[in-house]
């Protein structure tokens, strides 16, 4: 038996796996259709979804998009949506571009998502509207061999990480892994071809581009030339699929669609591991602020990128650094290959001759803040300034107020935010980011 049929062997549904998830859709759609008829709307449920194609695996997440005309106000839509998803079980209010209802139903994770009823996706009034066309299209073009190709694929791409359109992940989702191997034939074939991409090329199937796309990987959507299925997928997530796909085609193994277990970190492990290494690290927690993940990680990134580059203007180099939820926690965490640095700072002022050349050394001669005079070295004055801040703690301490987070970053961090260095930053809950972090394997490598 090869890789491939091994993978599919722990991943098709068996015959009860289907009676029973059958069972449960049948039922959801009993209660949705009474819930209508009871509330007098004009609404229909639709599945959607790999479950719709029939190219899911063991105990999938079952999607069902209530149609409503196109004249119910979106009052109305977000209203009846929501209240039709009242039924599920241990239920969250999620958001896209509106609310829709995630719970669960008899064993099985459903989303009951509100959109509205339209002909063609040119005519979209929300953004997914145009959901229930995917599924017609491909439907209308899948052949019944390529459904196991599509589970290998979302399989393979869930094992390297780099599989799921949102925010926390910035991967590629179960309509894009499906176009893929509409595109490409089969796993393999898509593989082959991911193992060339480069960025900016563009894929199309039925429909060219509409407009110009600038993201690193660009699918046309064939239902919607103005949309890029790819624009979620980061250059990390193309460039991790580039490389699994290349060395899976030299080697192939189940760990890259199973990848072994994080193994357990312990304190002395991390410990031994900085000093050989003979950096520095640091965390910096927050108490989470309570927005949805689509709004949370976009601020996270913004946030990260934002110390990155203090850290920079001020001489404190990194090696690396993530960030991570934890729980209630929003943390980043950075290695240094520059954690502290020497309490003076040679700081240059104008050339000698020219006109304000003495309002610098007035300035600084005698200054309490200063080594020494100000100094000429080829013409220019110097001087020997103290540094504020001498390690990154303290330039983070010093800095926050005048760092743009994002809007709900900014308070939290301002409210709640503490700082851990070395030996201090090895908390159980941050072990495995942090290991990750300095040691920055691939999943299938561990």
């Amino acid at each position: 038996m090869n890789v491939e049929q091994a993978v599919l062997e722990r991943v098709l549904p068996s015959e009860e796996d289907e009676t029973r998830l059958r069972t449960a859709i049948s039922s959801v759609f009993d209660t949705l259709n009474k819930s209508i008829r009871r509330l007098g709307l004009k609404a229909d449920p639709a599945l959607v979804g790999s479950v719709a194609i029939g190219a899911h695996t063991k105990n999938p997440d079952v999607d069902i998009f209530v149609q409503f005309p196109p004249e119910t106000s979106r009052e109305d839509l977000e209203k009846y949506g929501l209240q039709l998803g009242q039924f599920l079980k241990d239920k969250k209010r999620m958001y896209a571009e509106h609310p829709y209802t995630r719970g669960s139903y008899k064993g099985f994770e459903f989303e009951i998502v509100p959109c509205y009823r339209v002909v063609s996706p040119d005519q979209k009034m929300s953004a997914v509207d145009r959901t229930p066309h995917h599924a017609k299209y491909i439907l209308g073009r899948i052949r019944p061999e390529q459904r196991d190709e599509i589970r290998l694929l979302k399989t393979f791409m869930k094992g390297i990480g780099a599989y799921g359109a949102e925010a926390k992940i910035q991967g590629f989702s179960g309509y894009l892994a499906v176009l893929l191997v509409l595109k490409y034939g089969s796993f393999r074939q898509t593989l082959e071809a991911a193992a060339r991409w480069q960025a900016g090329n563009v894929i199309a199937l039925d429909t060219l581009p509409t407009r110009v796309f600038d993201e690193p990987l660009i699918v046309v959507d064939p239902v919607d030339g103005g949309r890029n299925v790819a624009s979620a997928v980061s250059k990390e997530k193309m460039a991790v699929m580039i490389h699994a796909a290349t060395e899976y085609l030299k080697k192939p193994g189940i760990e890259f669609f199973f990848p072994p277990p994080q193994p357990k970190v312990s304190k002395t492990r991390m410990l031994n591991l900085l000093r050989d290494r003979g950096t520095h690290v640091m965390v910096l927690a927050m108490r989470s602020p309570k927005v949805v993940d689509d709004v949370l990680f976009p601020q996270v990134r913004k946030a990260l990128k934002s110390f990155e580059e203090m850290f920079a203007r001020h001489g404190f180099f990194l090696m690396n650094s993530d960030f991570d939820v934890i729980r209630d926690a929003v943390v980043f965490m950075f290695e240094f290959e520059t954690f502290e640095l020497p309490r003076m700072k040679k700081h240059g002022g104008p050339p000698a001759w020219v006109k304000n050349a003495a309002d610098f050394v007035n300035k600084w001669r005698g200054s309490m803040g200063t080594f020494g005079p100000p100094y000429i070295e080829d013409g220019q004055w110097f001087v020997n300034i103290r540094r504020g801040p001498v390690t990154a703690g303290q330039l983070v301490a010093a800095k926050l107020k005048e760092l743009s987070l994002g809007k709900d970053l900014d308070s939290s961090a301002r409210r709640s935010l503490k700082i851990f260095v070395d030996e201090k930053a090895f908390k159980p809950s941050y072990m495995h980011t942090l290991h990750n972090m300095m040691e920055r394997s691939f999943p299938w490598e561990r």
